[in-house]
């Protein structure tokens, strides 16, 4: 993430928090989102280890054969969408973990919990309906691959053998087999030869989709000519905000207990609020030098929190802010800035859900200036229970593991593909270990400081390595790879559009091709009173055995 992205983030979380429309939106969204990539996400498969061992109720041998599902004429066994429902469940399980998007209870059957009270459709129901959609992606997709005679690559076969050790390092915390451990996990019937089918089908789907998708190049016509019908979106815009809260503040009683605001404090907060919008609007629209009585009124009219952030005149700076990326406090006047009567200078405020923000316009311009790509691997120090910064002592420790890292890279191929195999096995960036580290159309002060420097370095040359500290927002150090310089950003953010829906098209064509339908047996995929032991230790269990499944 940038460091004007993280500033944003800041100025957003400050202003207000989200609605509970918006968060509703929000989790729709992300809902759609994960139904439509679940099959790309490997690294969830096995996620069990961050958040403890699911035991599945013993399935029997004619739950385990009977028909599940049938896509594009191919019979799939219970054991087949038994394998989907668990990787969807444990990805909702995982997720919710992290940001809480949802009310799913893992404790809980999935059948006795509503993913959406309001259409009946339990967790069970949307566990089954994602598993079925999952798999009818994939099996398409395998389809897709085999007819372009396309197969499973080293590096696809490098995940899987990956996984097998992920696997092997957490079911030796309870003593089990890797096959029990994996039924244990996926329900009794999913044996090691499913889990492999499927999780083979699965890294080959998704390498056979993004290759499609890397592949797709556009002439600089075209891009030009996409700029013309989209110009909001590829525009980058100058401007400054600050918010005006119109919370009407709450009170304690005798005894110390909050009293919330009455309708009528809430109202007149808001009223005055408002009032205090249209003063800084007045105020800074009768100065010669708008920008400047901008920075000066903003300390004045925004809460007293937060005066001192607005006291530095940056703070309010939104600057070479892409439209297609313009999020946060921006969204409430994203309409605004985009006006093409808009001019430098103009001001107005805009009501938000809680409040008012105060928006100066300064510049609106297509960025042609020079962008790079580059790879990278963060390596973060340890940090002690309570601390906001690591020691010294652990600063040198992520320094030599970064180093060490450096040297095993220099010792080996000492290519770019041979520093993203390592970036994915090593780096803490949550944002980039899954793409070997790659980060593209970076433009200048993008990033932090000391990466910046170092990129945008006018001696810098493809191939170039260096370890850079960071100290901060994310404290570490980096093993950076320098991979190229890029067209400009606009052009970067047109190509991903483009070919993201061109994508998104010829993934849609693929699998509504490939027909899927659930069968009777579907009734016996699922949790049926799953039990959570993260504490205990599972009973080691014998090998179900193997029944015929169909083959991709």
């Amino acid at each position: 993430m940038s460091a004007s992205d993280k500033k944003q983030q800041r100025k957003a979380a400050m202003a207000e928090g989200l609605t509970q429309r918006q968060l509703r939106e929000q989790k729709e969204a992300q809902a759609a989102q994960r139904k439509k990539t679940t099959y790309t996400v490997i690294g969830v498969v096995c996620a069990i280890a961050a958040v403890g061992l699911l035991v599945w109720n013993n399935m029997g041998i004619f739950h385990r054969n009977a028909v599940a599902a049938t896509v594009n004429g191919v019979d799939y066994k219970v054991t087949d969408l038994q394998y989907y429902y668990a990787q969807v469940r444990n990805y909702e399980r995982y997720y919710n973990q992290l940001y809480a998007y949802s009310s799913y209870d893992p404790n809980l059957s999935d059948g006795a919990q509503f993913q959406n009270e309001e259409e009946g459709i339990t967790y069970a129901d949307y566990f089954r309906e994602t598993a079925l959609t999952n798999l009818q992606q994939v099996a398409a997709l395998c389809d897709a691959a085999k007819e372009a005679g396309y197969t499973l690559s080293e590096e696809g076969q490098k995940q899987i053998d990956e996984e097998l050790s992920r696997i092997d390092i957490d079911r030796a915390r309870y003593g089990l087999s890797r096959g029990a451990y994996i039924s244990q996990v996926y329900g009794n019937g999913v044996t090691e030869k499913v889990f492999l089918r499927n999780l083979t089908n699965s890294i080959l789907a998704d390498e056979f989709s993004q290759q499609y998708r890397d592949n797709i190049s556009y002439a600089d016509e075209d891009l030009r000519k996409y700029y013309t019908e989209n110009p909001d979106n590829l525009d980058s815009y100058d401007y400054r905000t600050f918010f005006i809260s119109s919370a009407a503040p709450s009170t304690t009683d005798e005894e110390g207990n909050t009293v919330e605001a009455t309708d009528e404090e809430k109202a007149a907060a808001k009223e005055a609020a408002e009032a205090r919008a249209k003063a800084a609007v007045a105020e800074i629209e009768a100065a010669d030098d708008r920008e400047e009585a901008f920075i000066a009124a903003a300390p004045k009219y925004v809460s007293e929190s937060s005066q001192g952030a607005y006291a530095d005149p940056d703070y309010s700076l939104s600057q070479g802010i892409k439209g297609s990326t313009l999020s946060g406090n921006a969204a409430v006047i994203t309409s605004w800035l985009m006006d093409s009567e808009r001019k430098k200078g103009d001001v107005t405020f805009v009501e938000s859900s809680s409040g008012y923000y105060v928006a100066l316009f300064l510049d609106r311009y297509l960025d042609e200036s020079e962008t790079v790509d580059f790879r990278h691997i963060l390596i973060q120090p340890e940090m002690e229970t309570g601390a906001t910064e690591p020691t010294e002592e652990a600063m040198e420790a992520a320094k030599a593991e970064a180093q060490t890292i450096l040297d095993q890279w220099k010792a080996g191929e000492a290519t770019e593909e041979s520093f993203g195999i390592l970036a994915n096995e090593h780096s803490d960036d949550s944002g980039s270990n899954t793409r070997g580290g790659l980060y593209t159309y970076v433009s200048e002060g993008d990033m932090v400081a000391n990466i910046n420097n170092w990129l945008f370095d006018a001696s810098r040359q493809p191939g170039d390595t260096e370890l850079v500290e960071n100290r901060g927002n994310y404290f570490g150090w980096h093993v950076l790879y320098y991979v190229q310089k890029q067209e400009p950003a606009w052009k970067g953010t047109a190509i991903s559009a483009k070919q993201s829906s061109e994508w998104n098209a010829w993934l849609d064509e693929i699998v509504d091709s490939a027909e899927a339908v659930a069968q009777d047996g579907m009734k016996y995929v699922g949790d049926r009173n799953t039990a959570v032991a993260e504490s205990e230790t599972p009973v080691e269990s014998a090998e179900p055995s193997e029944s015929p499944v169909a083959e991709n």
